[in-house]
């Protein structure tokens, strides 16, 4: 007798959070002593900057009472004040200061998260046994460079597991369904020797004008794309993850082209980019997550991201179902 199954949007779960580094905001979005309430990994953080200009990402929940310390919490020197009852607790995450005790309990501390501040944005480092970083965040030399314009920025929210949007990277074979091109490009990925990064090589024809794109994945939060039209012609897009919960990703882009193209064609290269999204996001937002997609002998490229992606998550258990 057969079973019929119920359907995967009511059984399918998707993955853990896969470790690695995150935006959770732009730099000018976060002056000094200000506070902002932060939704990630499916918790409620609270992110400020202390008078002395350092940013800092904490749990948001007061241990007191449990008053929210990014909604009408304050800056007070290096620490943050709660707004229900004036506990005060320092970058570490320490009380410091109880208003109306001079004892204050040993229990009396927030979890802080890992954080830096790099390329115009705030990171945070994100581990489920909240261990500290384990490379470094990459460089983007581009932005502020004399050869290269004032970045643009845009955000999309996608209703999709951050690794889902990663896998994008090393998936040629879409860029003729999805974004219709006129077939696959000629595409190879490879790893570097330590591992840690992927990249797709991809050449393609588009309005009779060669162009190379190079997907550089660092983590599945955080990627760069190049596309290059000719020497000196480029265009370069960073995208840095901020996974709000399983099933929803804000994608945060830096977007910048070479000056040899700022006035013949920069505009119409970012805005083509970006209005690509609009043929993924259909395909992000009805999706399921599979743990053990069925693949065909030519998904080379999909089968090396599965394996490449292990190394993000922790356990056994969790590797075993991602790939």
């Amino acid at each position: 007798m057969t079973i019929v199954e119920a359907c995967e949007s009511k059984t399918n779960t998707t993955p853990e959070f896969p470790m690695g580094w995150y935006s959770v905001a732009r730099s000018s979005e976060l002056l000094v002593g200000e506070v902002k309430s932060v939704q990630a990994f499916d918790r409620e953080l609270v992110l400020y900057r202390t008078r002395s200009g350092v940013p800092v990402i904490q749990d948001a929940y007061c241990p007191h009472l449990g008053a929210h310390l990014g909604v009408k919490g304050r800056v007070v020197g290096e620490s943050i004040r709660c707004p229900f009852h004036g506990w005060r607790y320092g970058t570490d995450g320490m009380c410091e200061h109880i208003p109306y005790s001079d004892e204050i309990p040993d229990r009396a501390r927030l979890r802080t998260w890992h954080c830096e501040e790099k390329n115009g944005e705030v990171y945070i480092w994100f581990h489920r046994e909240n261990t500290g970083p384990q490379w470094e965040l990459p460089s983007l030399p581009e932005l502020g460079h004399p050869d290269w314009t004032s970045p643009r920025y845009t955000e999309f929210l996608v209703p999709a597991h951050v690794q889902d949007i990663a896998e994008n990277s090393c998936d040629p074979v879409h860029f003729q369904f999805v974004h219709k091109m006129e077939d696959v490009p000629p595409s190879v990925v490879t790893i570097d020797a330590d591992g840690r990064t992927l990249h797709l090589h991809s050449d393609a024809e588009q309005s009779g004008v060669s162009t190379h794109l190079h997907a550089t994945v660092y983590s599945p939060g955080f990627a760069m794309v190049r596309n290059t039209y000719a020497p000196g012609a480029e265009m370069v897009m960073y995208n840095s993850a901020q996974p709000i919960s399983k099933h929803q990703t804000l994608m945060r882009w830096t977007l910048t082209v070479s000056r040899a193209i700022e006035d013949l064609a920069g505009d119409d290269v970012m805005e083509g980019i970006i209005a690509g999204l609009d043929d993924d996001y259909p395909i992000w937002a009805n999706k399921v997550h599979k743990h053990r997609p069925l693949f065909c002998k030519e998904d080379k490229s999909l089968v090396m991201f599965r394996k490449w992606v292990r190394q993000f998550y922790l356990t056994s258990n969790d590797k075993r179902e991602i790939a």
